[in-house]
């Protein structure tokens, strides 16, 4: 068994030294994607979509589909009807240029108003184009992604694709950027009276693509009887300048000095600081609380997760009353008491014994 783990070690070593052999690891905001064995199929011009079914909850921030065709597309987010089919006015837009008429290739739309959107909704991918063509998901006739279909906008109705060759969904993928908080406190009681230590640890985690523009970190709700004394940060993209890492930068949300890294991050920031709660505040959580958001270009466009943590008050152990020591029982000195009676019994016995001889003697003379 121990050969069987030391070889299976040794071959994960080798994977990892094998020069231009990596791991596919999908984007943290990645939401739903139909891209296994991707081929092309020829389309002509007019308008197509494909439609899915949200994951997430977060903002829509981004799509990617594989093209040929050399030509810049314009692509529209839009709702479903209840037949399933695109319908309204665009939700959200952008455009990229589709891959060269030789070959195509993965192109990503970047939204240029991120959407918010909620799990469970369903969605459109809409485009216009001349002759081109769309790559598929698996093989023709497989319904490789059941949370949507390909779509064509044929004789002023959405329809399937007509022809033999082309199948029940189109190759793509969709982003939505999310943002989450995780907050703690290292006691989980404190006593009213007492100052005492106290950790605050907010973890934010932002899960994003290339459109967003910076990151908001924001620990806004403390106790009044909580006094911050000093902040340490961290963050695994390492956007976090130490010279910003302050306890009012944090107040406020750090502005808009920590920029959004392509790939998302996370955040920790651990607070340390006194707490000094009062009779008062028995019974009452100290509740803090905090938000991590992702903010882009377009700053009414904001994704954010909250958190908060909460920490008990106890009131103080009330002190107990002395304990009196038993009291023995009072001593005479009174010859008269009972205490002593004894005692005088004892000596007085012999000279009522020589007075009761001497008695007996004088008896004893007179007869004779």
């Amino acid at each position: 068994m121990k050969r069987r783990v030391l070889a299976l070690c040794a071959g994960l070593l080798l994977v990892g030294l094998v020069p231009g052999l990596t791991l596919a690891v999908n984007p943290p905001n990645l939401d739903q994607s139909n891209d296994v064995g991707a081929a092309l199929t020829n389309l002509g011009s007019g308008t197509y979509a494909q439609t899915f079914t949200v994951a997430k909850n977060g903002m829509l921030s981004g799509v990617d589909l594989n093209l040929q065709g050399g030509s810049t597309i314009n692509v529209d987010i839009k709702a479903l009807d209840g037949s399933g089919d695109p319908t309204g006015s665009s939700l959200a837009s952008g455009s990229a240029t589709a891959g060269t008429p030789s070959a195509g290739a993965w192109e990503h739309f970047g939204l240029s108003t991120p959407l918010a959107v909620s799990s469970g909704a369903k969605l459109a991918i809409v485009f216009a184009a001349a002759y081109f063509q769309w790559a598929y998901g698996s093989d023709h006739g497989t319904d490789a992604y059941p949370g949507g279909q390909s779509l064509a906008f044929i004789s002023s109705s959405w329809n399937p694709p007509a022809g033999p060759n082309d199948p029940p969904d189109f190759a793509f993928r969709t982003y939505v950027d999310t943002a989450t908080t995780a907050l703690q406190w290292d006691k989980p009681q404190i006593t009213a009276g007492a100052t005492t230590q106290l950790t605050l640890t907010a973890t934010m985690t932002y899960a994003n693509g290339v459109e967003a523009n910076h990151y908001k970190a924001l620990v806004g709700l403390l106790p009044t009887w909580f006094t911050p004394t000093g902040l340490t940060c961290s963050d695994t993209a390492s956007e976090i300048i130490p010279a910003d890492c302050t306890v009012a930068n944090l107040g406020n949300g750090f502005g808009d000095l920590i920029p959004a890294n392509a790939t998302g991050d996370v955040l920790t920031f651990t607070v340390t600081g006194t707490a000094d709660p009062a009779a008062s505040d028995v019974g009452t959580p100290g509740l803090a609380g905090a938000d991590a958001c992702v903010r882009y270009p377009e700053t009414v466009n904001t994704i954010c997760g909250d958190g908060t943590a909460s920490v008990s008050v106890l009131a103080a152990a009330a002190t107990p009353a002395p304990t009196k020591a038993a009291t023995p029982p009072p001593t005479s000195t009174d010859p008269g008491s009972a205490s002593d009676n004894t005692g005088g019994i004892i000596w007085f016995l012999p000279f009522a014994l020589v007075a009761f001889l001497g008695g007996l003697l004088v008896l004893v003379d007179r007869r004779r």
